[in-house]
């Protein structure tokens, strides 16, 4: 099993939720542990603390504090392993921070290290017919998710990522030079993973083949379109669906869209204020979701359908459709000016 050094968790209480967001990636241990100037332990701040912070419209530069949950459960280096293990049980905690007679942090239980972590059995579906006309020429001989990024196609680092969040199924949706995209990948066992394919006969949409494929019923799919490289965590929206008890999810980005124009501001024929080109933060659709099987019957058996479609069908019948805001990595590649920026970047920073 691999070890973790708990100390690449803590930071100071005047840290900002941006800064969170570093150290979690950083860490890999889903938490982080906030300690005064004197070094006690005084909260903690989750992945899922920091994205109920952006559905409230926090800035990522402000305090750390914003996000913070109080006098988490701790317990110190006397507690034996049984009591650790009902009480993270219990308590459905991942980790449980050990402190000292002072609260100061010493330690941290993880629940990896009392419990076997499941693979999932829920399947994981690429969409990756689509023509990929906007790449143009790139896409006349290869499709879209088969250009390299990194020196790999687009595919094999979302099925890396996939596999990595302990998913096992995935079925990749082709059309458009469908066979380069099963050449390449075959059966998934160099990778890790299962992967079989849904053929279509006409292009379909993002959602309109979900109908015809063969997935277990009783679990929610995940679907996520071939162009997105990301570093979200899979599992992580998955249960986000799960504890929202949804019928559908749809992860999306916050994206500040800048006015060019003085916004003026009016009572009447009163002026009041004017704002200089302000910005404002709107979510996109981030081309990541989980579905129930309610939700995917509502889709046409054999016609073009998109998975926006579907979310205006499910918003009209009442049923529970919720967003997940995403921090992390993540790009969408629709254009050649896509590849090219990527390039540009990649001689600074890698990203992925």
């Amino acid at each position: 099993m691999k070890k973790y050094d708990w100390r690449a968790a803590i930071l100071n209480e005047k840290s900002t939720i941006k800064d969170a967001i570093k150290s979690l990636i950083y860490s890999s241990l889903q938490i982080v542990l906030v300690v005064s100037s004197k070094s006690k332990l005084i909260g903690t701040v989750t992945d899922g603390d920091i994205r109920r912070g952006i559905l409230s419209n926090l800035k990522l530069t402000e305090s750390i504090l914003n996000v913070i949950k109080k006098n988490p459960l701790v317990v110190t280096s006397e507690i034996d392993s049984k009591t650790v293990k009902y009480m993270m049980s219990a308590n459905s905690l991942l980790q449980l921070p050990i402190v000292d007679k002072k609260r100061r942090i010493v330690g941290l239980h993880l629940w990896n290290d009392y419990f076997n972590t499941e693979i999932k059995n829920n399947t994981v579906v690429i969409m990756a017919g689509g023509f990929g006309k906007r790449m143009l020429p790139k896409t006349k001989l290869i499709p879209k998710p088969m250009l390299k990024i990194n020196n790999k196609p687009i595919l094999e680092h979302i099925i890396n990522n996939i596999r990595s969040c302990g998913f096992k199924n995935i079925i990749i949706t082709t059309h458009y030079l469908g066979k380069i995209i099963e050449d390449y990948f075959k059966d998934g066992t160099k990778y890790g993973v299962n992967i079989s394919y849904h053929r279509e006969k006409k292009p379909l949409g993002t959602a309109g083949s979900l109908r015809l494929i063969n997935v277990d019923k009783s679990n929610p799919i995940i679907v996520t379109n071939g162009d997105v490289i990301t570093e979200v965590n899979y599992s992580e929206i998955l249960d986000y669906h799960k504890t929202h008890h949804a019928d559908a999810t749809m992860a999306v980005r916050t994206v500040d869209q800048e006015n060019p124009y003085g916004v003026v501001e009016a009572e009447g024929v009163k002026f009041k204020n004017i704002i200089e080109k302000p910005i404002t933060k709107i979510s996109v659709n981030a081309g990541i979701y989980v579905l129930n099987d309610k939700a995917i019957q509502l889709t046409p058996k054999n016609s073009k359908y998109d998975m926006t479609d579907l979310f205006s069908k499910l918003r009209k019948k009442n049923k529970n459709t919720v967003i997940f805001p995403i921090h992390e990595n993540l790009k969408e590649y629709g254009s050649r000016n896509d590849i090219k920026k990527k390039k540009k970047r990649k001689k600074t920073k890698k990203k992925f």
